[in-house]
């Protein structure tokens, strides 16, 4: 699948990251015991840290490539899920030989009333056809694992600051954007 693969990537290449650190490491220590002299940042430092750093891009690249396609498979096993809850107690609730036609049709009124307060519900919190654009869901998701290594640490977060870093996270997305394309000083 698209994430097994990005994954195979990205450790793929850590894995070159972490040989080339354990060269440069050797490479050092056999210059220094052999009376040359150690490598200068001019000449190896900065080139080991400027391909950490496009290896940690690479990194974050492929892995924002299949968040989509993550997204998408949890939101189709969620809606399956769903839709298949709905459909067994449904059909529970209407096709119960026991009871009355009566009782059935007020079950079916009780049913209506829940899905259009749910769906008032889903509507006055923002929610729509799929949750949202990919800045949205991007930011959701990095608040998301903040919020759970706070937790983790043992710190209070509120369902409140939840959405204000939420929000922190969309204008810092948005300043970077517009500093990219020189439209910020």
């Amino acid at each position: 699948t698209t994430g097994r693969k990005a994954m195979r990537e990205v450790e793929a290449a850590q894995k070159a990251m972490e040989e080339r650190r354990a060269r440069d490491a050797e490479d050092g220590a056999a210059a220094g015991g052999e009376g040359d002299k150690p490598k200068t940042t001019d000449e190896g430092a900065d080139g080991g840290a400027a391909a950490d750093e496009e290896t940690a891009r690479l990194a974050q690249q492929k892995i924002e490539e299949t968040i989509p396609a993550l997204l998408e498979l949890a939101w189709a096993i969620n809606i399956r899920d769903i839709s298949r809850t709905l459909k067994n107690s449904c059909k529970k609730l209407f096709v119960d030989a026991d009871v009355a036609m009566s009782d059935r049709l007020l079950r079916a009124e009780a049913v209506l009333v829940i899905g259009s307060e749910f769906h008032a519900i889903g509507k006055a919190r923002g929610g729509g056809d799929g949750g949202g654009d990919a800045d949205d869901i991007r930011a959701r998701a990095e608040v998301a694992v903040m919020t759970t290594m706070a937790k983790a640490q043992g710190q209070e977060v509120s369902e409140e600051d939840t959405e204000e870093m939420i929000r922190q996270a969309k204008v810092m997305k948005v300043e970077q954007q517009q500093q990219g394309e020189g439209k910020v000083p």
